[in-house]
């Protein structure tokens, strides 16, 4: 993991108290979305605007990954469509970083973050609330 990543991990679990049950406004900025189960912080998804990265935080060693699930309104459509999806499965306190996704100023796009059990279930034990992002 980068040192890049590590820094961001670690700014997340600095501030769990902070962050519990919050879905950030649309805007074009860093923006999170958080999942607390039983109380619990289990799980992030971060969009940092700046390259349009995200970040795809496993927080709470509860035998699940995490799975982070984003969908894209393409300008004048009026349904979402799936964008990307990405798992982490390597254990509590751990990151995926994604990179590779530039966001369009003219699409509205949605993400929320979710526990599964294994990189191919589709099917999510728990999810949080969808975070709206705006470029």
């Amino acid at each position: 993991m980068t040192k890049k990543w590590l820094a961001r991990l670690a700014a997340v679990l600095a501030v769990p108290t902070m962050v519990i049950g919050i879905s950030s406004p649309a805007s074009a900025t860093d923006q999170y979305v958080t999942l607390t189960t039983n109380g619990k912080l289990v799980a992030s998804l971060h969009f940092y605007d700046d390259g349009d990265d995200w970040g795809l935080f496993d927080l709470e060693a509860d035998g699940h990954g995490v799975r982070a699930f984003v969908e894209v309104r393409t300008f004048g459509s009026g349904a979402w469509q799936d964008w990307a999806t990405w798992y982490n499965g390597k254990g509590a306190g751990t990151g995926v970083g994604k990179t590779d996704g530039d966001l369009r100023s003219v699409d509205k796009y949605r993400a929320q973050v979710c526990t599964v059990d294994g990189s191919g279930d589709r099917t999510p034990v728990a999810c949080s609330a969808w975070m709206s992002i705006q470029e």
